[in-house]
């Protein structure tokens, strides 16, 4: 042996050795980053259903708070028609009093006048001197400044009374102001309400989804033998390998890019939709991989009545190129795949929705406004809209918006 180049021999089992690890290595680190045991899966779903629970007493708190602020509101509008009521009754009332002191204005007038001119013709005196006894003359006397004084009185009574009126209407008008800006303010607190109500679960999937994803998932990989403390990687073994990029139509055109737009009142959109092609038509598997969920909004509308923001979803795990991708298919009109099977680039996974076919259990307008397919791309094993957003990539190799592919292999830099 030339010991002279042992140090050479070294040299080239270690790179050796180094080149085989960055090769076989390197998508197991990438996997093992991702796996968990089949127990942290029934803990996840131990987690959900008791975040379920305290959603639950929330979401019952505050549809409770709403209904009181609801019934606050049909009260405060109830007292606006009252106060309405009492300011159109308030002003009829002025109207009479104001016609009954013209009244009595013109009587006590009129007395007056019928007053003076007895006085000074001495018409008085004989209407006085006319009475049939003392006691009569003291009466007549009497009697006209006696209607004199009541029209007086009156008159006072009757201003007093329009006074009130007039104070009691800008008491109503100003309550009604108030009462309007009592709603207002309830309905602020009422709409801050109910986005709480909504914040409780996630954009477009709720608790009850996430908990059926983890059912499903673990009933999976007790279906294929795997223990409470397997790694489920190594459980279930290799999903396969993609070493290309397809897309999953055969042909359409970008309606909607990657990235801020203004639609939505500019959100972020975590995926691309790709539109021009009808409903129905054939979706297809960007490569090899398994499905690890599978949200049928058409059959939870049909059992709960409730529709669902994006239809029906598909997530599929993929190993492309050495790293571990999920792919998010969304506004689906048909299923044809479970969780736990092994796709293809041949397998149809289901077929394109997104239009008048799904707006049964798929929300238009809010999420869909026509035909498409919303395919969205997330590093790492992702079943849940929130953490396929938070992780999104780019799908690479798609045209610009509104620029159309015409193949499952054209590339666009």
């Amino acid at each position: 042996m030339n010991y002279k180049k042992l140090p050479e021999y070294f040299l080239r089992y270690i790179l050796v050795f180094f080149v085989l690890g960055v090769v076989f290595l390197e998508p197991i680190n990438v996997r093992a980053k991702e796996a968990e045991t089949l127990q942290d899966l029934k803990n996840d779903l131990a987690d959900l259903k008791q975040q379920k629970k305290e959603n639950e007493q929330k979401e019952q708190y505050t549809k409770s708070e709403i209904s009181k602020k609801r019934a606050e509101i049909e009260q405060a509008n109830k007292d606006i028609a009252n106060a309405k009521n009492e300011i159109e009754i308030a002003k009829a009332e002025i109207e009479e009093y104001n016609e009954r002191i013209e009244e009595l204005n013109k009587q006590t007038e009129d007395l007056m006048i019928f007053y003076q001119i007895m006085n000074g013709n001495n018409a008085y005196m004989e209407f006085i001197t006319d009475s049939s006894s003392l006691t009569e003359m003291i009466m007549r006397s009497d009697a006209i400044k006696e209607l004199s004084n009541y029209n007086q009185e009156n008159l006072v009574e009757l201003e007093e009374l329009i006074n009130k009126n007039e104070e009691l209407q800008v008491d109503l008008i100003e309550k009604q102001a108030d009462l309007k800006d009592q709603i207002a303010s309830l309905e602020v607190k009422i709409n801050d309400l109910e986005n709480n109500l909504d914040g409780i679960y996630d954009i477009t999937e709720s608790i009850d989804d996430k908990i059926t994803y983890v059912s499903e998932q673990i009933k999976y990989y007790e279906d294929i033998g795997c223990k409470d403390s397997d790694i489920l990687s190594v459980c279930e073994g290799s999903i396969g390998y993609n070493s290309t990029w397809l897309k999953p139509l055969v042909k359409a055109y970008v309606s909607s890019a990657y990235g801020y737009r203004s639609f939505n009142g500019g959100s972020f959109h975590n995926g691309i939709d790709l539109a021009g092609i009808s409903e129905g038509t054939p979706i297809y598997s960007i490569g090899t991989g398994v499905v690890r969920a599978v949200r049928n909004a058409k059959k939870i509308k049909e059992t709960t009545g409730q529709k669902s923001c994006g239809g029906n979803l598909i997530y599929i795990e993929y190993n492309i190129l050495g790293k571990t991708y999920t792919a998010t298919y969304a506004h689906v009109l048909d299923i044809y795949v479970s969780v736990g099977d092994k796709v293809t680039s041949s397998t149809i996974i289901a077929t394109v929705g997104g239009g008048a076919r799904t707006w049964g259990w798929d929300i238009k307008g809010k999420c869909t406004t026509g035909t498409h397919l919303h395919f969205q791309l997330s590093e790492g094993v992702n079943t849940s809209v929130s953490t396929a957003s938070a992780y999104s990539v780019e799908p690479p190799g798609y045209p610009n918006k509104g620029v159309w592919f015409y193949s499952r292999t054209q590339w666009f830099a």
